[in-house]
């Protein structure tokens, strides 16, 4: 099978396009019997010889989420060529809070260019992307998203299939922490989790672990504003800028606790990479009880959005952090290692073809 992978994120943005495009790709043309192509939405859409020749060979292409615009064009045309062409999404765009920093662009329609003079300009996009996904979704042959709950928001629209996040285990397993004297609860992510911190009570539970355990630090990597809204002493907060997914698990060792909150309609659509990357590196996590997390429920620690529930188990992961780190090196990390892309690409694979074939009846 030939896959042509269509990805939207930016260089300066890149996350979900690795875990969506970047990593199936490449275990992809690892099997070597088939074979994946990696091509950027602007030449998509623009096309050229070299554009269209990959999409002519390929059985399957897989747009990353911008099904607005000239994509929508594009996708017709290839339609017509009877190439099958499906969409890889995994946000709740019609939930985004206000705080998420595309909220303007899909929500309202305006999206923010820098000018020849360095200004920033507001244009407006008539109808809203929103809109015009909904529109995609229908002319699209199917889905695929991480979030089971994703998928039971949008199947009246298309055909939509269950593809988690499978993990490229050669990046972690072999990554070292570094020694310290102290215990950091850590955290990193894009910069669509400021209400999850906000609204889960994980805030609060932060400063009253930190003001009862002198010990205790707490990393939070790429977003500012969350370790912004941490009110617990200088000395015991840190804060990591975005850093490249290839560099990423070295800032990951060096958690000793991991949390993922979870907060509000929009969060319960996440998918599960955060607990995941936990496992395979054998940290103790805990995170907000919701739909995200419930197939590692008996690998970590589900608690209620709650400062008292958050502050209960984060004082007794502190306390018992050896016998903590010991159990998730059993079988959580076990069942994370089970997870890995090389081991599931041919559940992907097969998802393909259940596509194409149905495209076919």
């Amino acid at each position: 099978m030939i896959v042509t992978y269509v990805y939207a994120d930016t260089k300066e943005e890149w996350n979900c396009a690795e875990w969506r495009c970047s990593v199936p790709a490449r275990a992809i043309n690892r099997t070597g019997t088939h074979k994946a192509y990696m091509i950027d939405i602007e030449s998509f859409v623009k096309r050229s010889d070299a554009i269209d020749q990959i999409c002519a060979e390929s059985d399957i292409i897989v747009i990353q989420r911008n099904l607005f615009g000239p994509v929508l064009a594009t996708i017709q045309h290839w339609k017509a060529y009877e190439k099958t062409v499906i969409v890889d999404f995994d946000d709740a765009y019609d939930l985004m809070p206000a705080a998420v920093k595309n909220y303007e662009f899909w929500i309202e329609g305006v999206q923010k260019r820098r000018g020849l003079d360095n200004r920033v300009v507001a244009q407006k996009i008539d109808p809203p992307p929103l809109t015009q996904f909904k529109w995609g979704l229908r002319l699209v042959d199917a889905a695929t998203t991480p979030s089971t709950r994703l998928a039971e928001d949008w199947r009246s629209f298309t055909s939509i299939h269950n593809v988690p996040n499978y993990i490229e285990l050669d990046r972690y397993i072999d990554v070292k922490p570094e020694a310290h004297d102290w215990i950091t609860i850590g955290w990193g992510g894009s910069l669509t989790h400021l209400q999850s911190f906000k609204d889960s009570g994980v805030l609060s539970a932060l400063r009253r672990v930190c003001l009862q355990r002198p010990n205790v630090r707490v990393m939070i990597c790429s977003d500012i504003r969350i370790y912004e809204a941490l009110n617990i002493p200088e000395e015991q907060k840190t804060f990591n800028p975005w850093v490249a997914a290839v560099d990423w698990p070295s800032q990951l060792a060096q958690f000793d606790i991991g949390i993922a909150p979870l907060a509000g309609a929009y969060d319960q659509r996440r998918s599960w990479v955060k607990a995941l990357e936990y496992l395979v590196m054998r940290i103790p996590w805990v995170a907000s009880d919701g739909p995200p997390y419930h197939q590692m429920r008996s690998y970590g620690w589900l608690v209620n959005n709650t400062p008292n529930a958050w502050e209960r188990i984060l004082l007794d992961m502190v306390d018992h952090i050896d016998d903590y780190k010991a159990e998730a090196a059993g079988e959580p990390y076990l069942y994370g290692i089970g997870q890995g892309i090389d081991e599931n690409i041919e559940k992907v694979l097969s998802t393909y073809s259940t596509i194409i074939n149905n495209g076919k009846n």
